[in-house]
Parts: structure tokens; C-alpha cells; sequence
């Protein structure tokens, strides 16, 4: 369970299973106990910069830390820095878990990008969004004290103005994205097979019912819809925002995500000749091109042919 947090992996019930440790002094003393190997095991070179990196990050969640459970000292937490991590992944845990007044539902403005254009967004409290073609955000015209939650259906590049107090919430589909001060992209297609999060800067906690995950820069949360399984792996996160340019970029992407995504993208109807989409991925980085050259690209990658219906902007593709 240890191990878990250390890599920003881990359960609802992980969490619980914490904060009843924390109740009792035997329960305090294993978890510290344990971290104290952690700390003798990672330390390294770089062993004073991350202690100090992650006992300023630990700082402000200890406070709120401390107000919850009182009963029990946490200063020592603070002597190592593998502890300080788990403070930091669990407070921000026991925030979103614990309780909290239901606040009052603000009505919500929506913004509907058309397929094959974009639009920018600034937001109250000085956060950018910069929506994708076919994308639709519910956002209040201000945000809470508590929290800043906006809701996503599409894909969408965030840029956060940071604020330590009121979480950047993203919901989307099933899946709840965190983050303080934070630039990240989240692409999140009803019709589309997997959902998406990569980080440009800063960290981004990613929710589910059955999971939690922290991503660091450069990091990609992977969510396959159908089957999922999640996977986390860096990913080039300059390709994955060039649809901000008017790029596409594809990493071993199913032709069925690839077809939607050029619909949205050249506000076009592509079908597919026969009963089903063969499953194989397309990879490609295309910049500012037109949709006949995709097209070709897409045919010399898989052996897909093309063809344009006449008199219609429809695509058929065919083996």
C-alpha cells in the first residue's frame, strides 16, 4: 500500500485504511516505521533537494492535516521525505473524501465548439481553457471558495492559474481531474475509445471510482473505455496539444478513434465500407494538413483505400 502512494497509485479504500491507521499510536508508529525505510531506501544525491521539494509541498496539506485529526502529532512526518509525499498524496485524499458542506448549484454557462474550429476561454479567476473542435464546457460565470469545477465533453487544453486554496476540478465522463496551478490536456470524446490526460506543468491528480493517479510533466494518464485498463507513460506533450496549431497526432491510435477525430477535425463524414472497423492503430504526427494527404498517409501506414462520395463532403474507406 506504501509502495502505492509513493508512486501516485492507489485505491479509496487505501485511503481509509490510512486514516484508520492514523487513529490509533500503534497504527502511527508502523506507518512511520515504514516510511522511515522508504526514505533510507530512496535516499540518494538528490536526497536534500527532495526533501526540501517535498517538505514545502507537504507544509500546507499538514495544516489541514492536523485540524482533522488533532489527537495525534504529525511534525515528525516532516523528517523525511518519503513521508512528506504520503502526507501530500493523502491530504489531498482526505480532502476530496472527507465531507464538506453542499454548496449551492450555480447555474452554468455553455460553450459548443463546432467541428473544425477552436476557441479560447478565460475564465474569473484567470484560467485559460482552449477547446477543441466538437467539444462542449460547462463552467459558472464564478467559481466557489471551496472549488473551481468545470465539466468537459471533448477535448480541452487547460492552463490554471494557481491558487493553493481552491482545487481546478475537471469532470469528464466518468473520470475527475485535480490540479492547483497547472497547464494540462484532457481529451475526453464521448464516442471516442480511450480518455486521456497528459501534463505539461505542474502535478495533476486524476480520479476514479476505482482508482487515483498522480501525474507528473510529461506524464499521460490512459483510460481504455471498453476493457478499463489504465495505463501511465510519458508521452510528448508538444504533439499531443498541435491540435492547438491546427496538428493531428496519432500514438498508436485505433482507426476507429482516428476516423472520429478526423470528422471533428475537417468537419467532414467518413464511413467505413462493411460491417466493421478492422482494429489497427494508426501513429503519425500531421501538421496543418489537409485531409487528402491523412488520408494518403493513413493508406500507405495500413493498407486502408479512400474515396470521396460525389457531390457530398463524404469519405468511404474501404480494404
Amino acid at each position: 500500500m506504501f509502495t502505492r502512494y509513493i508512486n501516485g497509485l492507489y485505491t479509496g479504500a487505501d485511503v481509509e485504511a490510512l486514516k484508520r491507521m492514523l487513529q490509533s499510536a500503534a497504527g502511527y508508529g508502523k506507518a512511520e516505521a515504514v516510511m522511515e525505510q522508504v526514505w533510507d531506501d530512496c535516499a540518494g544525491e538528490d536526497a536534500d533537494v527532495l526533501r526540501q521539494q517535498y517538505r514545502v509541498e507537504a507544509g500546507r496539506l499538514l495544516k489541514r492535516l492536523r485540524r482533522r485529526e488533532r489527537r495525534f502529532s504529525l511534525r515528525p512526518l516532516l523528517k523525511y521525505a518519503a513521508a512528506a509525499m504520503l502526507a501530500l498524496v493523502a491530504g489531498i485524499a482526505l480532502y476530496t473524501l472527507s465531507g464538506r458542506e453542499e454548496a449551492v448549484e450555480k447555474p452554468l454557462l455553455t460553450v459548443q465548439v463546432s467541428p473544425g474550429k477552436t476557441r479560447r476561454i478565460t475564465f474569473a479567476d484567470g484560467s485559460e481553457v482552449i477547446l477543441n473542435a466538437a467539444s462542449r464546457l460547462m463552467y459558472p460565470e464564478s467559481f466557489d471558495r471551496e472549488r473551481r469545477v468545470v465539466r468537459l465533453d471533448g477535448e480541452a487544453f487547460f492552463l490554471v492559474a494557481g491558487d493553493p486554496s481552491r482545487p481546478f476540478v475537471v469532470e469528464t465522463n466518468g473520470v475527475t481531474v485535480e490540479a492547483i496551478g497547472t497547464s494540462f490536456n484532457v481529451k475526453a470524446h464521448g464516442e471516442d475509445e480511450f480518455l486521456s490526460v497528459t501534463v505539461e506543468s505542474g502535478k495533476v491528480q486524476v480520479d476514479m471510482p476505482e482508482i487515483m493517479m498522480r501525474l507528473n510533466p510529461g506524464e499521460q494518464f490512459l483510460l481504455n473505455r471498453t476493457s478499463r485498463d489504465i495505463i501511465r507513460k510519458g508521452e510528448n506533450v508538444q504533439e499531443t496539444k498541435s491540435w492547438i496549431s491546427g496538428g493531428l497526432y496519432f500514438n498508436r491510435t485505433p482507426l476507429r478513434s482516428v476516423i472520429n477525430e478526423l470528422m471533428r477535425h475537417y468537419n467532414c463524414v467518413i464511413e467505413f465500407e462493411g460491417d466493421d472497423i478492422p482494429d489497427r492503430p494508426v501513429s503519425g504526427a500531421h501538421d496543418n494538413r489537409t485531409l487528402t494527404s491523412v488520408l494518403n498517409s493513413i493508406y500507405y501506414a495500413t493498407g486502408i483505400k479512400y474515396r470521396n462520395e460525389a457531390g457530398s463532403n463524404k469519405v468511404i474507406l474501404y480494404e
